[in-house]
């Protein structure tokens, strides 16, 4: 009676399982797509305002680099470069109020703690496209 109560609840069992296995949807499973990892959500930056933070130094900004310019777009920023001794570029007490600014805005649009969100993001990008000069 006991062997026949548990051939029949892991039959059960077993079955169960299979049912809920047909339901399941995986997708495109390929690795050879050639769409980056990191989409964009919004696909116009024409009609939005991204908040400009001056950098006088590029080193780590992978200015260059798609992902990255996409990851701070979505994030409603951008890097802009000004060398220190350009004629029209502002000086050192401009450009920290202008910054300080720019990031009590991003902090207001992404949470307190988007600088680690944009760290973690840098290093994937920098893995995922092989730039590690940047």
């Amino acid at each position: 009676m006991e062997k026949c109560i548990f051939s029949l609840l892991m039959l059960i069992l077993t079955m169960g399982g299979a049912l809920a296995q047909d339901k399941l949807d995986f997708g495109n499973t390929s690795t050879t797509s050639l769409e980056p990892t990191y989409k964009s959500k919004k696909k116009d930056y024409k009609n939005e305002h991204l908040v400009s933070i001056i950098k006088t130094n590029t080193k780590g900004l992978l200015l260059g680099n798609r992902c990255l310019q996409d990851v701070t777009r979505d994030m409603g920023f951008e890097y802009v470069v000004q060398p220190k001794r350009e004629k029209l570029s502002m000086n050192g007490f401009e450009r920290l109020i202008h910054n300080f600014g720019a990031k009590v805005k991003i902090t207001f649009k992404n949470g307190p703690f988007w600088k680690f969100k944009l760290k973690k993001k840098r290093k994937e990008c920098k893995q995922q496209t092989g730039d590690f000069v940047g």
